[in-house]
């Protein structure tokens, strides 16, 4: 009678382990299923995950990725350059690759028929692909190069707005996403970047190390300022709001000198190309005189 008590006593504190234990892991399970939901939905992305998700990347895509190198450096310079010129899907990758090696494929075969037609040596059906090989990547360093220049130009007129913003009692993150609103329709690419920004930190990423991709991300003077005084300040916990208003100022300043010194330049980069204009009456009015003087003596 014992131990048929004792076998219930024991089965009895087993199952109620077991329970135990199961019940955790899917509580544990369950808060992270709630965790990453709420993650997705708290920037809005839930819809787009789904897309992203089932979404197939097109065939020219999968095609350029087969065509383009295997070395993840290059992928990663390639995906780097992208970035700043504003093409950030995944399938731009191999998008790149793919019109890269068709670009090569058409200049190789017009320089194959004008070679066969006599048109050109066989020393420029070589050198004529490998100089058309460099032009993509040089295209897409120009789009860079114009979309930074965007961003740098537009930075003034936004941390503006944001200080005025921060000036009214919201935090630098509510202040950004503010503008950001506002200034969408006329600074797109800024405005983009700032939202990828508080996207990153919303889902969970350090401040400091999503400020220091987004100054990866855009590799312009200011930024890489900006990106440091916030980081500093993040740090030190100093007010936000005067080291921007400061930092907005100093950028004015900075540009208003280098237009003056343009204007400086200006004068002597002008006269090279009026002198020989105001040289050539005075020229023909000197030597005109005497031609005329010459032709009486006759």
């Amino acid at each position: 009678m014992l131990s048929f008590v004792g076998l219930l006593i024991i089965t009895a504190i087993l199952s109620f382990v077991s329970v135990l234990i199961l019940s955790k892991l899917l509580i544990s399970q369950h808060k992270k299923i709630l965790h990453a939901e709420r993650t997705k939905a708290r920037i809005g992305m839930v819809n787009h995950y789904n897309q992203v998700q089932n979404q197939n990347n097109p065939w020219w895509s999968v095609l350029g990725r087969y065509l383009g190198p295997k070395n993840e450096m290059a992928i990663e310079s390639i995906q780097l350059k992208l970035i700043r010129a504003g093409f950030r899907q995944p399938e731009h990758i191999g998008t790149f690759y793919f019109v890269k090696s068709l670009w090569l494929l058409l200049i190789a075969v017009l320089s194959l028929m004008l070679w066969l037609n006599n048109i050109i040596t066989w020393q420029l059906v070589l050198f004529i692909p490998l100089l058309a090989l460099l032009i993509p990547e040089a295209v897409l360093n120009a789009l860079g190069r114009s979309r930074l220049s965007r961003i740098s130009q537009s930075l003034p007129d936004f941390l503006d707005m944001a200080n005025v913003c921060m000036n009214a009692g919201l935090g630098w993150m509510a202040a950004i996403k503010r503008v950001a609103q506002e200034l969408h329709d006329i600074h797109p690419d800024i405005c983009y970047e700032f939202n990828f920004l508080l996207e990153q930190i919303q889902i969970g990423v350090p401040r400091v190390d999503a400020l220091r991709q987004f100054a990866v991300r855009n590799a312009v003077q200011d930024i890489e300022h900006l990106v440091q005084l916030l980081i500093q300040n993040e740090k030190l916990g100093s007010p936000v709001s005067e080291a921007i208003q400061l930092f907005s100022k100093r950028i004015y300043e900075s540009r208003e000198q280098r237009m003056a010194d343009k204007a400086a330049k200006a004068s002597a980069k002008m006269a090279i190309i009026i002198l020989p204009f105001l040289m050539l009456p005075y020229f023909m009015l000197l030597l005109g005189e005497k031609l005329v003087m010459l032709g009486r003596n006759w």
